[in-house]
């Protein structure tokens, strides 16, 4: 079957149990109310531990729920995996789908290398003494979780081991089971409510971005927003995990590489929550 014989198939003849309206209630349940409970953990943490020994879950390590986000990345992955696994409707090889990365391959790269230059100037721009940071120091707009501000290439300059770990599994630990979650899963799982491509790769994107409010604060679903938008738009077009894991691999790995990455790592900069 190919992505057009796909897109041909009635859409009633791949679910026929489910309503529209509870795709919708699963979808808004899963990647909106979800990441707010998240979030709300991590905000308040004393409230939350709090209501845990009310119902008897007195244990210290759930005051820090920042240490669960990687666990709990991957155990709903592995069951939205296998949920696709188990439906004959879903082609298995867009798990994979090497060969469709290959024309898509040039466009990605070039892309990457304008994006990555303008991402490296926005990095500069947060630094203290930027003309953009005094700017939004002078206005108080965002001190609180900037705090000194990322430095350009801080992180393979002062921890060039850990950088060079991140680099090598992070694409497999983090970047593959996003890219199953919110494109071959939530593509296949919603396509009866979002019948449009553009409206797919809209929402797959939002649900993407706004998954990162989990990090407080505004830079990790701004950004991961755009990407999404990317992704989301090179999985449509390839109907390959592989091809949009590569693509997100490669912003995913320069976010770290040229000094944004504490605003993914620990909740905010310097790690100041979780």
């Amino acid at each position: 079957m190919t992505h057009d014989d796909e897109q041909r198939t009635p859409i009633k003849s791949l679910d026929r149990r489910s309503h529209p309206v509870l795709r919708w209630v699963e979808l808004i349940g899963l990647f909106v109310v979800m990441p707010v409970l998240f979030w709300f953990w991590r905000r308040f943490p004393g409230p939350v531990q709090d209501l845990l020994e009310r119902v008897g879950l007195n244990d210290t390590r759930l005051s820090n729920p920042g240490r669960f986000m990687l666990p709990t990345l991957g155990l709903f992955t592995l069951g939205c995996l296998v949920l696709l696994l188990c439906d004959k409707s879903f082609p298995k090889r867009y798990l994979w789908n090497l060969r469709a990365t290959r024309p898509a391959l040039v466009s990605m790269l070039v892309r990457f290398v304008v994006l990555a230059a303008l991402m490296t100037l926005f990095t500069w721009q947060l630094q203290l003494g930027s003309p953009f940071r005094a700017w939004v120091d002078a206005n108080n707009y965002g001190g609180h979780w900037l705090g000194s501000g990322p430095e350009l290439f801080s992180f393979p300059r002062f921890n060039p081991g850990l950088w060079m770990i991140i680099m090598v599994f992070y694409p497999v630990f983090s970047v593959w089971p996003q890219e199953v979650l919110y494109r071959a899963f939530f593509f296949h799982r919603y396509q009866r409510i979002l019948t449009k491509p553009m409206a797919m790769v809209l929402a797959s994107a939002f649900a993407f971005g706004f998954m990162h409010i989990v990090f407080m604060n505004p830079i990790a679903p701004v950004l991961c927003l755009l990407g999404g938008v990317l992704f989301a738009h090179t999985y449509e077009r390839t109907r390959s995990v592989f091809a949009a894991s590569f693509e997100h691999a490669l912003y995913g790995c320069w976010v770290f590489t040229v000094g944004l990455g504490s605003f993914f790592y620990g909740g905010s900069y310097g790690g100041a929550v979780g």
